[in-house]
């Protein structure tokens, strides 16, 4: 069955955007570029492209993400290169798709090690996230397909074992984003995977003109998602029913873990494809309820479903309370859902400034970081469309990417939750035209600052260094358990200057994609911290005694006694 593909699609904010378009103007800034792009020098061969039969098959509209972690536990930052591509019969398992892995030797030197640490995953590659699944203190991987998942155990040096099938791992189907998260608290990470579609391989696409294009995903039925809970011994069993997730499926592509209501259990919040979000409350004991619409984030300002890509959490305005961007499909703008003080969320879209830069762009990887160091939270969000359109200028990726090429975009926030779209500071992140979708976010090169990783649907990777950051800051590693291992879930509070500011360890975000777990702190002026409050997974908080800034601090449960 061949359908034919619209590139348009119209909301009621449509109209209102243009009205108020006159209005609307870029910043001119006088600051240096932020974002500087490393090349291929690097040890990555970051310009190397998938190969592609050209019929549109539809997860290659969609993929991949990237993951940067420390594989081997030596302090700095590695980075796993998610890939996909099928044999010229059309067949799954081509040595083009093994995924890669690159360790890093010294700061933005990085070697091949995919061969002798065992990650060359030959599945149709999605995404991938990193967790300590045995708590023996290194991070162990989970990778999303288009296919089977797979799910892979560290043994603290980099090498890595398929324990797939004896962890009783059996997610098939067509998934996308991946999270680990501890649901029921009883010490064991478990793991989360969002499920996008039910795709009939049979079904293509054609647009107005008769070319061949990518199918849209109104066409097909949306999938549950699993929630495979950590039985402690090196096995999972999927709860998904029991647990109350599989009854209400979607079409989700990011998420996020937070307490969203604010009754100190984690919950964890889905952006779906075209559909309504899905919130599901956690009751602390790995049950959930699916709440989003009295939230107040199903749906846009105008009760509208958008077509949710990408998901950031964090604190935009200073109140201390956990605000989300969603990145959406050209013609529905990026939305900002702000917590208010009833503990609801309003859209506040139109006020953030986000509307009209991004009404005409399709956002997928996202995140909220101070990248200036000014003791705000900014917004990186990478694009590419989903359908073909007139190459913009400067676009690349070949002749079949280019008509799929944007823009990237930062979002400069002035600290009241209000955004700028910068350009000029973004420098290269903002200076190349690609069809970008996965985006990781850490401190690659151990200067304090946030680095980048985007991943294009070429297959191309752009590495981007942190040159811009003036301002002081702090980095937070939180540990608990012996030996110890990462406090997934654990909130931040860092006070500076009378200010206090909240992070997150993990939590997710982004699209397809991981990043540094560590929480970061820009802290502007100020050359230290009066203190720092932890509140742990387990529900004890620890009080720690201040500190200089411009270091890397690590803390662990139970020694502030």
């Amino acid at each position: 069955m061949t359908v034919v593909a619209r590139h348009r699609r119209w909301s009621l904010a449509a109209g209102f955007l243009l009205a108020i378009a006159p209005l609307a103007c870029t910043p001119s800034p006088t600051a240096s570029p932020i974002f500087i792009e490393v090349d291929s020098r690097c040890g990555i061969p970051t310009d190397e492209r998938l190969p592609n039969l050209g019929d549109r098959f539809m997860p290659e509209s969609m993929a991949p993400g990237c993951l940067i972690f420390d594989c081997d536990g030596d302090g700095d930052l590695d980075l796993y290169r998610v890939r996909f591509a099928r044999s010229d019969d059309g067949s799954f398992g081509s040595e083009a798709s093994i995924n890669r892995l690159y360790r890093q030797d010294s700061p933005w030197r990085f070697s091949d090690i995919t061969a002798a640490s065992g990650l060359g995953d030959k599945g149709f590659g999605m995404g991938a996230v990193a967790g300590d699944i045995d708590n023996d203190g290194d991070l162990d991987l989970y990778v999303s397909n288009y296919g089977p998942d797979r799910l892979f155990r560290n043994d603290g040096a980099g090498n890595f074992t398929d324990i797939t099938a004896e962890a009783g791992i059996a997610v098939d189907g067509w998934s996308s984003s991946a999270l680990f998260l501890d649901v029921d608290g009883d010490g064991f990470l478990d793991i989360y995977v969002v499920r996008y579609l039910a795709l009939d391989e049979r079904t293509s696409g054609s647009d107005a003109a008769g070319r061949p294009e990518y199918p849209p995903p109104a066409l097909f039925g949306g999938l549950d998602d699993r929630l495979l809970k950590n039985a402690g011994d090196g096995t999972f069993t999927d709860v998904s029913d029991s647990a109350g997730i599989s009854r209400h499926p979607g079409k989700g592509l990011g998420v996020i873990a937070g307490d969203l209501d604010g009754d100190g259990n984690l919950d964890i919040y889905v952006a779906n494809d075209g559909e309504p979000n899905h919130a599901f409350l956690g009751d602390g004991h790995g049950a959930f309820r699916q709440d989003a619409l009295a939230l107040g984030l199903a749906v846009n300002i105008y009760g509208q479903t958008e077509a949710g890509m990408g998901i950031a959490g964090g604190d935009v305005d200073g109140d201390g309370a956990l605000d989300i961007v969603v990145t959406h499909l050209v013609n529905e703008t990026h939305t900002l859902y702000r917590r208010t003080s009833s503990g609801q969320y309003e859209d506040a879209t139109f006020r953030s400034g986000l509307a009209l830069p991004s009404f005409d762009f399709t956002g997928f990887g996202t995140t909220l970081s101070d990248f200036d160091h000014d003791g705000d939270l900014d917004l990186i969000v990478v694009n590419g469309r989903v359908l073909r359109g007139a190459p913009r200028p400067g676009a690349g990726g070949g002749s079949y990417w280019q008509p799929y090429g944007e823009e990237n975009h930062l979002f400069v926030n002035d600290g009241s939750g209000t955004f700028e779209s910068d350009a000029a500071r973004g420098g290269d992140l903002c200076g190349r035209v690609e069809a970008s979708r996965g985006l990781a976010s850490g401190d690659l090169d151990g200067d304090g600052d946030i680095d980048l990783v985007v991943s294009n649907a070429d297959g191309t990777l752009r590495l981007l260094r942190n040159d811009g950051a003036a301002g002081h800051w702090l980095m937070v590693e939180a540990l608990m358990g012996n030996p110890p291992r990462v406090a997934v879930g654990a909130v931040i509070e860092v006070e500076s200057g009378g200010i206090v500011r909240r992070r997150v360890i993990g939590g997710g975000g982004s699209y397809l994609s991981g990043s540094d777990l560590r929480a970061h702190f820009g802290l502007g002026d100020a050359a230290s911290v009066e203190g720092l409050r932890v509140h742990w997974p387990d529900g004890e908080i620890g009080n720690f005694p201040g500190c200089q800034a411009d270091q890397v601090l690590s803390i662990e449960k139970g020694s502030d006694r």
